[in-house]
């Protein structure tokens, strides 16, 4: 059996400007996995870091709840399916004092419920110290994190124009595909395969009852 562990490190960039404007929530981070590139892909990207997943987390006023949605995909084909890990090294020390101010939570979303991962002040690593694991994702599968990150009411303009970054990693650990695996939406490939293993079968069951009705004939 052959598994073998990729790891990524992603730099997450929880970056508020409490100068501006509040603005509205509810743009999608999104997190890819696929083997083509060996590597995860991070969207959308900013100018702060190509890997900055709240884009939406800038401009944000004392009093603030912001919500944030990521989603965790495997885009792989289907010979790979994928463990999928995170975990947080907690805030880069030039932005702690500020992200102390903030409080973050995590949660992965289940059926009709939250599981949550990560209940803390922004710049702690609290739930998410060790690798906490999100699923194993087949081709196509996905998992849906859901993020709010609270500006308190009395945060003081000591912090106007901060900027907070924070620093997680994805894990991705490859698994063997087994046959009874779910297929990739419009991905043909194991049906092929199962044709063919079919279509041989039968080659071999008309084989055997002719080879078994010449050998009846000869008695």
């Amino acid at each position: 059996m052959k598994s073998f562990i990729k790891n990524v490190v992603v730099l997450l960039v929880v970056a508020t400007m409490l100068c501006g404007l509040a603005v509205s929530a509810g743009a999608q981070g999104k997190v890819t996995y696929s083997e083509d590139s060996d590597k995860f892909i991070f969207e959308p990207g900013s100018d702060q870091s190509p890997t900055d997943l709240f884009t939406e987390y800038k401009g944000l006023m004392p009093g603030d709840v912001v919500k944030q949605d990521i989603t965790v995909k495997n885009d792989s084909s289907n010979g790979v399916k994928v463990n999928i890990f995170v975990r947080s090294l907690g805030a880069q020390n030039d932005s702690a004092d500020f992200l102390s101010q903030l409080h973050l939570t995590v949660a992965k979303a289940e059926e009709n419920e939250m599981a949550y991962m990560f209940d803390a002040a922004a710049d702690q690593t609290a739930g998410m110290t060790d690798w906490v694991f999100l699923g194993t994702l087949y081709s196509g599968g996905e998992v849906n994190l859901v993020l709010n990150l609270e500006i308190p009411i009395e945060l003081g303009n000591d912090f106007q124009d901060a900027m907070g970054y924070i620093d997680w990693e994805f894990k991705a650990e490859e698994l063997p595909i087994e046959p009874d695996d779910p297929v990739k939406p419009g991905d043909s490939s194991n049906i092929i395969i199962y044709g063919i293993i079919a279509i041989l079968s039968l080659f071999a069951l008309f084989f055997f009852l002719t080879k078994r009705r010449k050998q009846t004939e000869q008695y």
